[in-house]
């Protein structure tokens, strides 16, 4: 299917986007344990970031959430469901840590799925047509808003993000006939969802 002219792609469910990386991790704890852990750290950090006298807190975790300083904490996160703070957490670092690495990547796919959803454009906060400078500097924004008092907008910017970065993504997998791209489509859009939906249960007080 041509990507010009023609209709937005139709996705299959996905699988969770690198739910690899939770499986590289040795010793896992015993499970009922490892899910207290990743709820009460995941709110810990949010609640010790937001109630914090220090407005330098949020920008001392942006930075470790950029150059990895977060990692073991993420993991630890990686197994909760999506619709949980936990879960939430995990996927807003992986969007993130992705679009610092990757940002022409994430510029390229951006373009090409942000006229497939347009109604997308204004969530996400990017310029048009953004540069790997505003991407990094708006990614770094919705990690800040998360920690500083508005957790479900910073969940759906980050969903408007995934979700035109999947769109893009199923274009270009079009153009190059690639089934790699198709399947990172379709764990884009799931994780876009994901985040939209984590966004919601944060804004009426579900996210636990």
């Amino acid at each position: 299917m041509s990507s010009h002219g023609s209709p937005a792609p139709r996705f299959r469910r996905p699988a969770p986007l690198y739910a690899s990386v939770a499986e590289s991790i040795p010793g896992a704890p015993d499970p009922a344990a490892s899910s207290d852990l990743a709820h009460d750290s995941a709110r810990a950090l949010l609640d010790g970031v937001f109630h914090s006298s220090d407005p330098e807190v949020v920008e001392r975790v942006v930075a470790l959430a950029s150059e990895d300083g977060l990692t073991d904490l993420a993991a630890l996160w990686s197994g909760a469901p999506a619709t949980t703070l936990p879960g939430a957490l995990w996927r807003l670092y992986v969007l993130y840590t992705w679009s610092q690495r990757n940002g022409d990547d994430v510029v390229r796919r951006y373009r090409a799925g942000s006229r497939t959803v347009p109604g997308l454009r204004y969530l996400s906060g990017f310029s048009e047509p953004p540069d790997v400078a505003q991407v990094h500097r708006t990614m770094d924004d919705i990690l800040r808003g998360a920690f500083t008092g508005d957790l479900g907008m910073a969940l759906r910017r980050a969903g408007a993000v995934a979700t035109i970065v999947a769109h893009g993504t199923a274009h270009l997998a079009d153009e190059d006939t690639g089934d790699e791209r198709t399947r990172q489509a379709e764990r884009l859009l799931s994780t876009g969802e994901e985040l939209t939906a984590a966004g919601h249960r944060a804004e009426t007080g579900q996210l636990d």
